[in-house]
């Protein structure tokens, strides 16, 4: 049995909120860069061109990416034989949901990154004043260690959320045409390019999840199932004929990418999930 601390764990955190609000992930980037090579807009061209421009001084003048910092997504995917143990440090929480939310509200001070989260959606809808609490998540995995994600998302991609359950007799093409139909009401809200997240399977919370994780992926991961690889080509070459382009102003990309994960469900059923992200899809892992 392998004992982690929370300590090591809030410390972690911290790191991973530091690197994911300043630095933009080295695959987006070279999705832009590609983009970029594949463009004969001009206005296009331009946008991304700022795009790379704001990720290269975010990282160096520690600056956020973008001035929504977001809500903050904290993923744990918990291997074999590990047991997460109180303490480690002198007046450190010893719950790890304060141990958390602790670490996101000395971040969120420390770097004057903007707060968004509020103590009551519908009635008060005052702002807690350090993004807490934090949207935490944990299962289990069957790699070792104790795999931390941090992924931070802004309101407006996360506006561009969408939960359908199909008729369990759809096909792949009713899919595609929901998200097109949805990317082309709503991709200007989400700051495109986009990253379509697509979640299959589960029930209604888990495709949820599913899109989010999805959202998440890297770039250059690709599906390892051929057929959700081919679906996923689809989308993505069908989304970047609409027209709609970086911010909305036209040209040929639309988005950078289109990821989907799928799950087993109930024979009755069809949940599929979308899940918008923006061109500044910000996230950070590590494992301990």
């Amino acid at each position: 049995m392998r004992k982690i601390k929370t300590a090591l764990i809030k410390k972690a955190v911290k790191k991973l909120l530091i690197d994911a609000s300043f630095s933009l992930p080295a695959d987006i980037i070279e999705a832009v860069k590609k983009a970029g090579t594949k463009e004969d807009d001009k206005m296009a061209l331009m946008i991304l061109q700022l795009i790379l421009e704001n990720a290269q001084v975010a990282k160096k003048e520690k600056l956020p990416l973008c001035q929504d910092c977001g809500n903050t997504y904290i993923d744990f995917e918990i291997g074999p034989n590990i047991c997460i143990e109180a303490g480690g440090d002198r007046n450190e929480p010893e719950f790890l949901g304060s141990a958390i939310n602790e670490a996101v509200a000395e971040v969120y001070k420390d770097c004057y990154l903007r707060t968004s989260i509020l103590s009551d959606p519908l009635f008060d809808r005052k702002n807690t004043g350090n993004n807490t609490p934090a949207l935490i998540s944990c299962r289990h995995s069957e790699m070792p260690g104790l795999k931390i994600s941090v992924f931070i998302k802004g309101g407006g991609s996360e506006n561009c959320s969408w939960l359908f359950m199909l008729n369990p007799g759809a096909d792949k093409d009713i899919i595609k045409s929901k998200v097109i139909e949805l990317l082309k009401e709503n991709a200007t809200k989400a700051c495109p390019p986009v990253i379509i997240g697509i979640g299959i399977g589960e029930g209604a919370a888990g495709a949820v999840a599913l899109a989010k994780k999805a959202a998440f992926r890297p770039l250059d991961v690709p599906n390892p199932d051929m057929r959700y690889r081919k679906l996923e080509d689809e989308i993505l070459a069908e989304a970047n004929q609409t027209g709609i382009g970086p911010q909305g102003l036209g040209g040929k990309t639309t988005a950078l990418g289109c990821n989907i994960e799928f799950a087993p469900c109930h024979m009755a059923t069809l949940p599929a999930a979308v899940f918008f992200g923006c061109h500044s899809t910000r996230r950070a892992s590590t494992i301990l």
